[in-house]
């Protein structure tokens, strides 16, 4: 049986240790077609670092006679091209690189002199020199960019072509601008800047009748960077929106069916395969990276994250989520939270208000901006945008017709995600905390005994406590989106917001999380209904406005308790229909 290459970006060790690979090698032909300088994007996590050794095998004339041997079950040993084998390739991958102030230069130089040491000792023999003479020429060099320089020297006078891949370019510069700060990332990436410079040389070395970088491969999570450093480097022809390459990362339904049907004729995997797809499709689907093409994709960690946890345990992992895709809540923070200098408590920007409109509506609409400045990175077309390549946020399945799109969250995951970002931005602010310990308990008591009563009052009693929480509460969908976010922090239960059922649409639907924790007994459908003070000074609540809301929130649960899909879902527990009324902040009637 194939193994799962959880983890492993090695195609050569995927190949000679039998592990399952999604074939992507069809797209090598249609990057040659793209252009010879590309520049790619993805989210963290979503197989670009295996492609690109694929890629490096490929045209690597190092590897041009193990050609059957790496590449005799894919698509490309079929179709093979002209340029296959013809190439001496350099690669880099930045994520080595230490993001540390003091240790980055250094760090830098270290990386670049290692991957150059390799590749001389690897191509001495094309570079019609010694070895040890063209190592000993570039040991003198005391940057990155004069070690680039030497070897691009050395290509172009061995009139060989280059092919330079470089992984996760963003990598390190990304972490200095969350941890440092803009003005050293600016120094990074501005001026005289050692990154500013190194892309000056790439662009050198494409440049002239012999030059001798004949292809280029970047890839990234933002293209903030890049534009950072464009001046230097305007080559590059950015292709991560082409519908020709949308799917060149990532698993397509078929792809995901394929697998679930092998590990299942092997039995590790037990359950149905529709079963699994649609749990696979609500926690790790619906990725869409183009606007011309309307196939959704899955997270490719995600899938094998699952499918290897199912081949260890024999069941479906208890905790869904693979905690490796997660943006690190500091890689938003800057966008999100202004530091108030000596004030202790820092405040919310804009961008907040943002990331609870995403939670609030489902979806938002933006053009996708292609490249930005770190200067104009938090304006809010570029902060929604860059939620979209980060993979927090992705095109919907139909979009305007103009420039802009409708974008929304893709799965459960990624909901659950946003929902850790809002909790951690308002405890961060002193907005809104929260006793998980409290908190855990009451809910377990709601999944396994109905007790609801002690959740709803202990959630919104808190809201009562918070006055800056009472002053974001401005109607029915605020409520709503608060819930949301606290409800789902726990795994018992999948939250669904404006859920359709029976020609209406619920306000919030707690489905329990049976497949795995099978013994929850109760499930849960609430209808929110919001009173609107008048004046800053609150009234009583007129008896009869408070039973008319009650009535019509209880024909609308009746209502939904009679869709046939919702009750073959819940039919293994009680379905708890609750009525909640709100006048302002305030919870006025729970029932």
């Amino acid at each position: 049986m194939k193994r799962i290459p959880y983890g492993l970006t090695n195609y050569e060790r995927i190949v000679q240790d039998n592990c399952y690979y999604v074939d992507k090698t069809m797209y090598l032909e249609t990057i040659e077609k793209a252009g010879d300088y590309l520049f790619f994007i993805r989210p963290r996590r979503f197989g670009k670092s295996l492609f690109l050794a694929v890629l490096h095998g490929y045209y690597d004339v190092y590897y041009k006679e193990r050609f059957d041997e790496l590449y005799k079950d894919t698509w490309i040993h079929s179709h093979p091209t002209a340029e296959r084998g013809s190439y001496l390739v350099l690669p880099f991958n930045f994520s080595a690189v230490d993001p540390a102030q003091d240790k980055i230069d250094a760090s830098f130089l270290n990386h670049i002199w290692g991957k150059v040491d390799s590749f001389i000792r690897k191509y001495s023999d094309y570079l019609g020199k010694d070895k040890d003479y063209l190592l000993g020429q570039i040991k003198a060099s005391r940057s990155g960019s004069d070690i680039l320089s030497m070897i691009i020297k050395f290509c172009q006078d061995a009139l060989q072509k280059l092919y330079i891949i470089i992984d996760e370019y963003d990598n390190f510069a990304n972490t200095i601008l969350t941890t440092s700060g803009k003005d050293a990332y600016e120094e990074l990436t501005h001026g005289e800047g050692f990154f500013r410079s190194f892309f000056n040389i790439l662009k050198n070395g494409t440049t002239g009748i012999e030059a001798p970088i004949t292809r280029l491969f970047i890839t990234g999570v933002s293209p903030v960077t890049l534009d950072d450093v464009t001046s230097g480097f305007n080559i590059g022809t950015n292709v991560s929106l082409e519908p020709g390459l949308s799917r060149m990362l990532g698993f397509t339904r078929e792809d995901v069916a394929e697998m679930i049907n092998y590990y299942r004729a092997n039995g590790v995997i037990t359950q149905p395969t529709e079963f699994i797809m649609e749990l696979m499709t609500e926690w790790y689907g619906n990725y869409r990276f183009s606007r011309k093409d309307n196939i959704d994709l899955y997270n490719p960690d995600m899938v094998l994250y699952f499918v290897n946890k199912c081949i260890l345990g024999n069941e479906i992992p208890d905790d869904l989520i693979d905690r490796n895709v997660r943006i690190d809540y500091g890689k938003l923070r800057h966008l999100i939270i202004l530091d108030r200098g000596d004030i202790k408590t820092p405040i919310t920007n804009g961008n907040f208000s943002k990331l609870k409109q995403i939670i609030e509506e489902e979806e938002i609409v933006s053009n996708l901006v292609t490249g930005f400045p770190v200067k104009r990175m938090a304006h809010a077309e570029n902060f929604i945008s860059l939620l979209f390549y980060f993979g927090l946020l992705t095109i919907k399945k139909t979009t305007l017709q103009d420039e802009e799109s409708v974008l929304r969250i893709p799965n459960e995951t990624i909901r659950r995600l946003f929902y850790d970002y809002i909790k951690e931005g308002y405890e961060e602010t002193g907005v809104f905390s929260l006793d998980l310990y409290t908190y855990n308990r009451l809910m377990h008591g709601l999944a396994y005994r109905g007790e609801w009563e002690p959740l709803f009052n202990y959630l919104c009693g808190l809201i009562g406590e918070s006055m800056s929480l009472r002053d974001l509460i401005t109607g029915e969908k605020s409520i709503q989106a608060f819930l949301n976010v606290y409800l789902g922090l726990s795994n018992l239960f999948i939250i669904h917001t404006e859920k359709e059922l029976n020609k209406g649409y619920a306000d919030i639907v707690m489905e329990p999380f049976t497949a795995v924790y099978e013994s929850i007994k109760y499930s849960y459908v609430l209808e929110i209904k919001y009173i609107k003070p008048e004046g800053k000074r609150k009234k009583k609540v007129s008896p009869g406005v408070s039973k008319k809301l009650k009535i019509e929130a209880e024909e609308q649960l009746g209502n939904y308790s009679m869709d046939e899909k919702f009750k073959k879902s819940m039919e293994k527990t009680q379905v708890k229909k609750l009525v909640l009324i709100f006048y302002g902040s305030d919870l006025v009637y729970i029932g």
